[in-house]
């Protein structure tokens, strides 16, 4: 019941960058007539949104702005300016704006036993998520029958498919469960057993890379009743196999059932990131954090992301036919159309040396200069980056930048390299590869690369397998000027069409050696010799 008593709302701060963009989009979308300040990006706080609310709407309000991320206060009228909120919370808060993200998240590390997230750098394609932890329940002690004397006893097939699981010899252990099930189908223990032998399968099956059969048991153990471990499982599997949509609905499910699990905030943080919903995909990860996630690789991720969602927030997109590109609604549209029709002739050129070509539009980011440094973090001698996304500093382009088609071509090799080998190429094989993509002659970039490594002290291949951002320039031109020399002789030696066959074996969860041997001739170690004889030789 309204007392009378009046309350000012006052925005003290944000609890991130997202909670900005997301308060910022609540309070816009109230009518004009609401709100006594407008909120541009970076007001001075504290800020007084609204004046002289009764009890129940200032409530309201703070409740919703709070769902967003915002630091609010509630001032009683007449009673100054103390940032001491003067209400209580309300007893039920009201239902989050329909724009709040809904629980979701990502794993993007993990062996059988136990977990760990990595990040890669700006330069490092990321590799596929890795396995959940292995399910911990075993499968459950026998439970006293408490059956009709005229019904099968449970209890041996129970025995022997705890056995038979404990062994690993999981088809066994589920046939032995599903038959006692048919003779006794309303047996809980049977049941849950049965699926926790389904997890333990998928989970071994997602371990040796068979995702068809990995999906299939997890299927099978979530129609026998919703499990977070079961969903989260499956969750990942579905990110593994490229379906980040189902990955997204089955994992956001999870968190439904464990709000706090961080393996499946991870996980479906990296989903989010796949379909480039990058704010939802930072506050997972911030979710993930406040789980109980230690990780300076996350923590570093959490903060490249918060610099790109800040510097992005107002960002416009258009599209070509194979490019979705982000850019500041500021920016001359004339660039960006030089820049589309780059990408545009790469899709084909580059497409034709890797003998790929994606159906879905890849993303491209066009930052400024000073911006794209900043957000990047990239040395000052990197003309562009690709992390997943194509990121190009873009302002003053022409029509007649002779620079710009060779950087888009290399920044989109990687994007292909990427794909085709599961983000698994060490950094020589694929920085190698998008100096060959630059090319529109073959062995046009040799002469430059052979007078880049003259008197240098040449790296090994080893050397080359790790990111190239923290050598000085000097450095780094001989590494770059190499890893296209490696390349080069393995086209010289082999032929370029061999090439986009290393990649997918690469990816098939192969050592480099093993890759290697399964594309060519001979062994990479004798390849190396050779190669580094020619070179000093």
């Amino acid at each position: 019941m309204a007392d009378g008593t009046l309350f000012d709302v006052l925005l003290l701060g944000y609890r991130n960058d997202v909670a900005r963009a997301r308060t910022q989009e609540f309070l816009n979308r109230l009518p004009l007539t609401l709100a006594t300040t407008q909120v541009g990006r970076d007001p001075d706080l504290p800020l007084r949104l609204f004046t002289a609310l009764d009890r129940e709407r200032a409530q309201q309000l703070r409740a919703a702005l709070e769902a967003c991320g915002a630091q609010v206060a509630l001032v009683q009228v007449g009673a100054g300016d103390a940032h001491a909120a003067a209400l209580p919370p309300p007893t039920e808060a009201p239902a989050a704006p329909s724009y709040a993200p809904r629980p979701t998240t990502l794993l993007l590390v993990a062996a059988l036993a136990a977990t760990a997230y990595v990040w890669r750098g700006v330069q490092a394609p990321p590799r596929q998520p890795p396995l959940p932890p292995r399910a911990a329940a075993p499968v459950e002690p026998v439970a006293p029958s408490g059956s009709q004397p005229e019904a099968p006893d449970p209890e041996p097939p129970r025995r022997a498919a705890a056995a038979l699981a404990a062994a690993r010899d999981f088809p066994d252990a589920v046939d032995r469960l599903q038959s006692a099930l048919r003779q006794t189908p309303d047996d809980p223990v049977l049941t849950r057993n049965l699926q926790t032998v389904l997890l333990n399968w998928g989970i071994a099956n997602l371990a040796a890379e068979r995702l068809d059969e990995a999906a299939a048991r997890l299927q099978a153990a979530a129609q026998l009743g919703e499990r977070a471990e079961v969903l989260r499982a499956l969750g990942i599997t579905q990110l593994r196999e490229g379906d980040f949509a189902a990955a997204t609905t089955t994992l956001e499910r999870s968190l439904q059932l464990a709000p706090n699990d961080p393996n499946a905030l991870l996980a479906l943080a990296e989903a989010y990131l796949k379909l480039d919903q990058r704010p939802q995909a930072l506050d997972l990860l911030q979710r993930a954090k406040e789980a109980g996630v230690r990780n300076s690789d996350l923590d570093k991720k959490v903060e490249q992301l918060g610099r790109e969602v800040d510097a992005e927030w107002d960002f416009v997109q258009t599209e070509s036919a194979h490019f979705r590109v982000s850019f500041a609604d500021s920016e001359d549209t004339r660039a960006v159309r030089v820049v589309l029709a780059a990408l545009e002739d790469a899709y084909f050129t580059v497409g034709n040396k890797f003998e790929y070509y994606p159906s879905d539009r890849s993303p491209v980011v066009l930052y400024t200069q000073q911006d794209f440094h900043n957000i990047t973090q990239t040395p000052g001698w990197a003309g562009a980056a690709f992390d997943g996304r194509i990121k190009l500093p873009v302002r003053g382009l022409q029509a007649d930048d002779t620079q710009l088609p060779r950087v888009v071509r290399h920044e989109y090799a990687h994007s292909l390299i990427t794909a085709l080998s599961n983000g698994r190429a060490p950094v020589w094989l694929n920085e190698g590869l998008a100096v060959w993509a630059e090319e529109t002659e073959e062995g046009e970039r040799q002469a430059w690369a052979e007078q880049k490594i003259a008197g240098q002290e040449l790296f090994t291949l080893a050397q080359l397998s790790g990111s190239f951002m923290q050598l000085p320039s000097a450095r780094a031109e001989v590494a770059y000027a190499q890893s296209y020399l490696a390349v080069r002789a393995l086209i010289d030696q082999y032929g370029a069409r061999k090439i986009p066959a290393l990649l997918t074996n690469v990816g098939s969860n192969r050592t480099l050696s093993d890759a290697f041997a399964a594309t060519y001739p001979g062994d990479l170690a004798g390849f190396e010799e050779r190669w580094l004889r020619d070179l000093t030789g």
